[in-house]
């Protein structure tokens, strides 16, 4: 029976290393292991936050926030992060604990964060390791545009608008690998953007170059949009409601408002985490600010991740907030499943399940479209790619002479018996051949002769509805009498007709010798010491039935054409 494929989620925070491993389950995933592990050294990033001059950017003023709104200095103490490494598949062996201070003195103790992964990501020996690796939270920037719809732009021009949005932050447009954008559903466009490759992915790559391993990364994602994701997994969505995710780290902590599915705004970071005294009190602060500037129409529910402090942020939140929801974020039973002695500190690796999930694939259709997974690593990657049904088809590959061989072999008086056909096939054809040259020709003669008789019935068509109208008018003139025609012309498809009359009582006479016509005036004059009548006529129709036009030979002619 083949084993399931285990996914790992690593994602950085501060110091830490925080790492779920997670397996398919019946319809989701099953958490197999948590671990944190300190860095032998903080990984350095040349991160700034910036403003984003977007539509939808928040900015802070350089005011405290706890002086606009009162909040003395004295708060809630966040709890300090532990180091955890839990082990749900066997809980009876003892884990390793990089920050005892007992094994510091020990020699084997790793001496670079590439060792220390590297070590760790050992027990995989015997598998391919499939990874997906986080960006810190705040080192990525959001914007989002809803001044128009942008579904209604080519590519090219969406292409060039995000090129012009990235050149007012960063002075020029940032290498194609540090920005994703896409154009949502109501046709606003959210772009993404980071300084520099990801600190996380920078470790693995000198962790690979270093020890020469082969590491398969799935995907590199922002701690935002693996947040955004496991909320649209794992809750029930409701139109219009509002929903605040608050997301903690050990030195900074975001916060991203969700109205409904969609992503409102994320707020810029705050540059205080756990480790800070009176960083809730902060939280709360922005809070107020972003709902009393209106940059925030409201909110209905708040949802906590990467809590490590437990019931001293919720009940902070419950206490300032009591008319919202405030909670720890919930994973759906039906879709991730855990050991029940690991209950309590799920809730702090929620951004690292969240990766581990994305490196599954199990949900990803929910996430932002967002990725920051470098052209380069994919390509690398494709060459260790192949899966079992790949090694399948390599097997028939080199199977194949040996199989269409043995077939040929069985069948080869068929063969024959069908080359023989051929060939008799290929006389025939050989003898007709002049038939279908002659038939060819006569076809050409067929169509030239067609256009000539297509051509002399246009020309003729014309002079027979002449004749006809001309017939058919001198004939109601004659019944008449009495008139001089002055002039008789053809304007679009009617006859404009004016002349005179020796009696008015002519004049209607004449007119309703004709189907259609419309007499269009009527007036008295005297020529000659003699009372006349002029007038102007307008006749749509000079016959009753049209095919008086079309003669009966006509009609073979184009019979014959067609």
């Amino acid at each position: 029976m083949l084993k399931s494929r285990e996914y790992i989620g690593l994602s950085i925070e501060g110091e830490f290393i925080k790492i779920a491993r997670v397996k398919p389950h019946k319809k989701g995933l099953q958490l197999l292991r948590l671990d944190k592990i300190r860095l032998i050294e903080p990984l350095k990033s040349k991160v700034v936050e910036k403003k984003a001059k977007a539509d939808e950017d928040d900015v802070f003023s350089d005011e405290d926030p706890d002086s606009i709104f009162g909040f003395d200095d004295e708060g809630d103490e966040a709890g300090t992060d532990e180091i955890e490494e839990i082990d749900l598949s066997s809980f009876e062996d003892d884990p390793v604990d990089f920050d005892d201070t007992d094994l510091v003195e020990e020699a084997s103790l790793p001496r670079s964060n590439e060792e220390l992964i590297v070590r760790y990501l050992d027990d995989f020996a015997k598998q391919k390791v499939n990874l997906a690796l986080n960006i810190e939270a705040g080192n990525t920037i959001f914007q989002i545009f809803k001044n128009q719809n942008f579904k209604e732009l080519k590519k090219k021009e969406v292409q060039q608008l995000v090129s012009e949005k990235l050149e007012a932050i960063y002075g020029a447009s940032p290498l194609k690998d540090y920005y994703d954008y896409q154009i949502r559903d109501d046709g606003s466009l959210l772009i993404s953007s980071i300084d520099e490759e990801s600190p996380t992915l920078q470790l693995m790559n000198r962790a690979s170059e270093a020890y020469a391993k082969d590491y398969y990364i799935q995907d590199v994602i922002p701690d935002e949009a693996a947040a955004v994701g496991l909320f649209r997994n794992h809750y029930e969505i409701e139109e219009g409601q509002i929903t605040g995710l608050i997301q903690f780290g050990p030195e900074k902590c975001r916060m991203i408002f969700v109205r409904g599915s969609e992503i409102l705004q994320v707020s810029p970071v705050i540059n205080e985490g756990t480790s800070t005294k009176n960083f809730l009190n902060t939280i709360f602060s922005k809070i107020l600010f972003q709902l009393d500037t209106g940059e925030i129409p409201g909110v209905d529910r708040f949802i906590l991740l990467n809590n490590s402090i437990g019931d001293k942020a919720t009940d902070f939140f419950r206490k300032n907030f009591p008319d919202l929801g405030i909670e720890d974020f919930t994973f759906n039973e039906e879709k991730f499943s855990f050991d029940e002695s690991v209950e309590e500190i799920v809730p702090s690796y929620t951004t690292a399940i969240g990766i581990a999930a994305a490196a599954a694939g199990v949900g990803l259709e929910n996430y932002p479209n967002i990725t920051f997974l470098p052209d380069y690593v994919s390509d690398n990657q494709k060459k260790f790619k192949l899966q079992w049904h790949g090694y399948v088809l390599l097997i028939f590959v080199g199977l194949s002479p040996i199989i269409l061989n043995h077939f040929y072999q069985q069948n080869s008086a068929e063969i024959d018996s069908l080359q023989s056909q051929q060939d008799r096939y290929q006389t025939m054809i050989a003898n007709l051949q002049p038939l279908v040259q002659e038939s060819e020709q006569l076809s050409v003669q067929l169509s030239d002769m067609q256009n000539q008789l297509s051509l002399l019935t246009d020309l003729s068509r014309d002079n027979i509805r002449w004749s006809v109208t001309m017939n058919r008018f001198n004939e109601a003139a004659e019944q008449v009498g009495g008139l001089w025609i002055n002039s008789f012309r053809q304007n679009n498809d009617v006859l404009m007709v004016d002349g005179y009359s020796l009696t008015r009582e002519n004049i209607p006479r004449l007119a309703n010798q004709f189907p259609s016509v419309t007499l269009l005036s009527v007036r008295r004059e005297e020529i000659r010491e003699r009372e006349i009548y002029y007038f102007n006529m307008m006749i749509r129709r000079t016959v009753q039935d049209e095919s008086e036009f079309t003669p009966q030979r006509s009609r073979e002619i184009d019979d014959l054409i067609n």
